[in-house]
């Protein structure tokens, strides 16, 4: 997998990066603007729309990191990225109080500089 991710053993938020996730709800499109700053792509389905946040990541080993944010709407989100096996599981807490878990494939579409 080191060769199709090619961020599999970054130690530090690979600022540059462009990877999509595909949960069984919808797929999200996410680029890392700055090591404190994302932006999420939605398309489509019931949770369509794009944001960029302030996000606090934190590398745990090589290739992972546990990154968090809170959206415009109040909505929180927890996920953990593994890049070098190449899944992401996410944790949301809705506005309303629904406590979504997902878990699904990444693709990185841009490794930046990384």
């Amino acid at each position: 997998m080191r060769s199709e991710y090619p961020v599999a053993e970054a130690t530090a938020y690979p600022v540059g990066l462009v990877f999509d996730v595909s949960f069984k709800a919808f797929s999200v499109r996410l680029s890392v603007l700055a090591a404190d700053r994302l932006r999420f792509e939605i398309a489509d389905g019931p949770f369509a729309k794009s944001e960029e946040v302030a996000i606090v990541a934190t590398p745990i080993r090589p290739g992972l990191f546990l990154v968090s944010w809170i959206e415009h709407s109040g909505a929180t989100v927890v996920h953990v990225e593994d890049f070098a096996s190449g899944q992401l599981h996410s944790q949301a807490t809705l506005p309303d109080g629904t406590f979504l878990r997902m878990a699904g494939p990444l693709r990185v579409v841009d490794a930046g500089s990384h």
